[in-house]
């Protein structure tokens, strides 16, 4: 079971490994160009995000690899008990390897440039340019990167575990059924919105808002991920 489990992570990090270098140079490039464009032109004010994207990946990634990583680990042999353990593993790996890349390089630009990352990054060049990189953290009474990287985490690992359950319903039951169910959330979305009871839930939260919230985000991806495994059993190459 060991060297099964060790052999699908293996095969699930080689498959993104090219994907994750590509989106990382990109966006590494990109921020690198934000700081240039900051240093070079006089009394500008730039503003860059690192969080957003890595939650965007990994909804992108969780969808993408059901179909083009989980035919093959059944062609392997793997079982499928097997494989939602360890992609379960890939994917708190993979978020929280995204968070601590992106805080970590937000502490460094900041440290550089004279930013205080406790407040939000926000720092003025020689040039009078304005620099800023704000973070859902900066709502909470403390910041600190263990903080932000633990934010990062669970968000990008709740929208993972949600578009990795919408892909194995369109693998699963096609096209129909996936769009089915994509235009039945939108429906209850819509009455939920209309009927008040959403904005309320939505009220709820900001009104509250604090660290709680993210360790009920992250509990409720795992829970969404669980539910995964009864498509799983069904799953067909």
């Amino acid at each position: 079971m060991a060297k099964q489990l060790n052999g699908s992570l293996y095969y699930l990090v080689a498959n993104v490994r090219y994907s994750f270098i590509i989106f990382w140079i990109i966006l590494m490039v990109m921020f690198a160009v934000t700081i240039i464009s900051a240093l070079l032109v006089p009394d500008s004010v730039i503003s860059f995000q690192l969080a957003a994207p890595i939650y965007v990946f990994a909804a992108v990634i969780g969808f993408w690899t059901v179909k083009n990583a989980f035919p093959y680990l059944i062609k392997m042999g793997s079982t499928r008990k097997n494989i939602f353990l360890s992609f379960g593993i890939y994917a708190l790996l993979l978020s929280l390897l995204n968070a601590v890349i992106a805080n970590s390089v937000n502490s460094i630009v900041a440290l550089i440039f004279g930013g205080k990352m406790e407040l939000g990054f926000i720092t003025v060049t020689e040039n009078g340019s304005t620099m800023t990189n704000y973070h859902l953290g900066d709502f909470l009474g403390e910041n600190s990167w263990i903080t932000r990287v633990f934010i990062d985490t669970s968000i990008s690992f709740f929208f993972l575990a949600v578009m990795f359950i919408i892909g194995l319903i369109f693998y699963r039951f096609g096209l129909i059924g996936g769009f089915s169910f994509i235009g039945a959330g939108v429906i209850i979305f819509i009455l939920g919105m209309s009927k008040g009871w959403l904005l309320d839930f939505f009220a709820a939260i900001f009104r509250d808002f604090s660290i709680i919230f993210f360790y009920q985000l992250l509990v409720t991806g795992i829970l969404i991920y669980l539910v995964s495994f009864l498509l799983i059993r069904r799953i067909t190459i």
